[in-house]
This record gives C-alpha cells, sequence and structure tokens, in this order.
C-alpha cells in the first residue's frame, strides 16, 4: 500500500510542477512580449506557416490565397509567401486556379505578384509563365513574360498578356504564334 501512495505523491508532484512551470512560462510571455518576439528574424515583423487569406468587395469572394509560408513586413506593406495557390472568382461562380512557388501581396492595396512556375487553369485552358500581376482594383491578371496558352486543339503563345476578370477577356500580344488541331469545317 506504501508504494502506490509512494507513486501517487509522485504523480501529483509532477503534475503540480508541470502546472507551475507552465504557469510561470505563461505569465513571463503574456507580461514580457517582447522576449516572444525577440526571437523573430530582425528583417520580419511576423512568420507563419500553412496561412489562408480570404479577399472580399462587398460581402463576395474575389480570391482566396494559400501558402506554406508568410512573411510580413510591415515598414513595407508587404507579405512574401511561399508554395502558394489561389483562386480567384469569375461572376458567374467559375473559378480561375492560380500555383506558384514564390509572391508577394501588397497589403494597402491586395496587389499581387507571384513568380517561379506560374501556371493558371480555368476550365479546360492551362497558361504557363514564370511571373504574373494581379492589379485588384481592376481585377486583373497580367504578365510581360512569354506566355503558354493549351487547351484542347489549341495552342497559344506570345510574349506578355493581359486577363480581365470581370469581363473575362484576355489579349497575348508581341510575337503571338497559335495553333489549331483538329477543326471541322464550318
Amino acid at each position: 500500500m506504501s508504494n502506490i501512495r509512494t507513486v501517487l505523491f509522485c504523480l501529483i508532484g509532477l503534475m503540480l510542477a508541470g502546472l507551475g512551470v507552465g504557469w510561470f512560462s505563461y505569465h513571463s510571455i503574456s507580461n514580457e512580449p517582447e522576449v516572444l518576439l525577440s526571437d523573430l528574424p530582425k528583417n520580419r515583423d511576423i512568420s507563419l506557416s500553412h496561412i489562408r487569406q480570404v479577399a472580399t468587395r462587398d460581402g463576395v469572394n474575389e480570391w482566396i490565397l494559400e501558402a506554406e509560408s508568410a512573411q510580413y513586413q510591415k515598414a513595407e506593406n508587404k507579405t512574401s509567401f511561399n508554395d502558394i495557390s489561389a483562386t480567384f472568382f469569375l461572376k458567374d461562380g467559375r473559378t480561375v486556379h492560380l500555383a506558384s512557388r514564390d509572391g508577394v501581396l501588397l497589403t494597402d492595396t491586395k496587389d499581387m505578384e507571384v513568380s517561379g512556375g506560374v501556371v493558371l487553369r480555368s476550365g479546360a485552358y492551362e497558361l504557363k509563365t514564370e511571373r504574373l500581376r494581379y492589379d485588384c482594383k481592376n481585377r486583373s491578371i497580367s504578365t510581360d513574360t512569354p506566355v503558354f496558352v493549351k487547351a484542347k486543339g489549341i495552342r497559344l503563345s506570345g510574349h506578355s498578356m493581359i486577363f480581365y476578370l470581370n469581363t473575362e477577356q484576355a489579349v497575348v500580344s508581341g510575337g503571338v504564334e497559335a495553333v489549331f488541331a483538329n477543326l471541322r469545317p464550318l
């Protein structure tokens, strides 16, 4: 019986010690948050992992951005992202999906630039390029780097492109080449 009491007293003592350390750690951090913030890298204000951000206008989702990691830099009003996946919403409910290695969101304008293996998909269309910009005010996606578009029976390339999300119109410019396959006569 005394062995059981000894074990119980040891367990209760360990639990109380754990609670005391936890309370002390919480109390120290909550009273001195600068201790916690001092561990952040000096060139970043906040670093996060596995994030999701939603942009809305008049209660309607405009886009959703997910990233593996993000670094917010308050002095520059920007957030840098890695391993990005974004979804832009069109007026008719369809979506445009974007994937990229890196990106920057300007927090004051909600403009965005992504780079590195950029792929844009909507329905049967797929666009590949190295860099894209999203202009929040005009709801447009553009690039001044070569673009390659493909869909069933269509391949299109050019030096630059702009796509207007509100009107769903795209303009490809500079050295445009198009190949149409399996066309049926009118």
